[in-house]
């Protein structure tokens, strides 16, 4: 798929690193309640930015801000130099990885196939994919580790394995921000340890531009360049190394900080791959 004009002259103008999102003063009201409130932070290209809180603090919330699910109730979002409302084919630059894929695991549907619905919107509605698409996602699935598993249904997948396959749904367009909502969650420590390879090698390899949301501080102080606290409102923005013993994340998290600091991971055990 060819870049649009917009996303093109965007990338290739001249200066430094591009500021890929930007959040100025960002409050955000649901059913009447506000979640978020004066949120202010950016992502540049090639950055790995770790947005961590409790849960509940309002993390998916703001994803769904920067993709154009959720309006500001004021403030301002920009991402790729243009608002939410404005991407269309450049949502196509935008990977994401929810928090939590429901899906029959008895239902017929491969690797192969998951991979292919992130071609969705390169194909378009009632399409077929051709041999481009079809490519496409054989990359991304080599790229994730997980060829000769093509044709595996889903639900017989490991956690882990299924972890990558909705990574490589992520990857298989033309991404260059990857957004990731509490990807670890239900994977032991060393499948944690292996995605977390994975996506540090995919970032360096792809040039891509990373946001990362966890509950679990320590992960992030081990890979990502900046972090930000939030729990409602920001408590901490700078590098992992000043996050760790903070004050203002201690705030954050409340009773929670000691537990996930003391834990050295996240706290529990799940699937791994």
């Amino acid at each position: 798929m060819k870049r649009t004009c917009r996303v093109a002259a965007f990338f290739e103008g001249g200066g430094g690193p591009r500021t890929l999102i930007e959040l100025e003063h960002v409050w955000v009201d649901l059913d009447g309640r506000t979640v978020l409130e004066d949120i202010n932070f950016s992502l540049a290209a090639g950055m790995f930015l770790g947005i961590i809180g409790p849960n509940g603090a309002g993390k998916t919330t703001l994803l769904r801000v920067i993709l154009g699910l959720v309006r500001p109730a004021r403030g301002g979002v920009r991402v790729m130099g243009m608002n939410p409302d404005e991407l269309k084919h450049e949502l196509h630059h935008i990977g994401y990885v929810p928090q939590n894929v429901l899906f029959d695991p008895m239902f017929p549907v491969s690797v192969f196939d998951v991979v292919m619905m992130g071609r969705a919107c390169c194909i378009g509605p009632m399409r077929f994919g051709r041999k481009d698409d079809r490519e496409a996602v054989e990359e991304s699935i080599r790229m994730v580790g997980l060829e000769g598993l093509e044709h595996r249904l889903i639900g017989e997948l490991s956690g882990g394995q299924q972890k990558r396959a909705f990574l490589a749904r992520a990857l298989c367009i033309e991404t260059r921000i990857l957004l990731l909502d509490e990807p670890l969650s239900g994977l032991d420590l060393p499948a944690q340890d292996r995605f977390m390879d994975l996506l540090t090698d995919l970032k360096r390899r792809l040039g891509l531009s990373v946001l990362f949301v966890s509950h679990d501080v320590n992960v992030l102080a081990r890979y990502a360049d900046e972090m930000v606290c939030i729990n409602r409102t920001m408590h901490f923005h700078g590098k992992p190394a000043d996050a760790l013993g903070s004050e203002r994340l201690k705030e954050a998290y409340r009773c929670e900080f000691d537990f996930l600091v003391g834990a050295g991971g996240s706290g529990h055990t799940g699937t791994g791959d």
